[in-house]
């Protein structure tokens, strides 16, 4: 079983709603990886690489996938 954290509050403070969506959308369900170096790649140098890694952290925590 795994733990689920809010990040809402802080994720909310650092970055607005359309740019969270744009990278959230990258990291679905059925994705064939949801390896941070390729959104990093896809995404170029749109976004920081530590609001990717927040999203993602968002998105594991969300859909309850273990990562090890």
């Amino acid at each position: 079983m795994g733990t689920r954290i809010n990040l809402d509050y802080y994720i909310n403070m650092v970055m607005d709603e359309e740019r969270q969506h744009d990278i959230y959308c990258l990291f679905p369900e059925e994705a064939e990886s949801d390896s941070l170096a390729d959104a990093i790649s896809e995404l170029g140098n749109e976004f920081e690489d530590e609001e990717i890694r927040l999203m993602r952290i968002k998105f594991l925590s969300e859909m309850g996938i273990k990562c090890f």
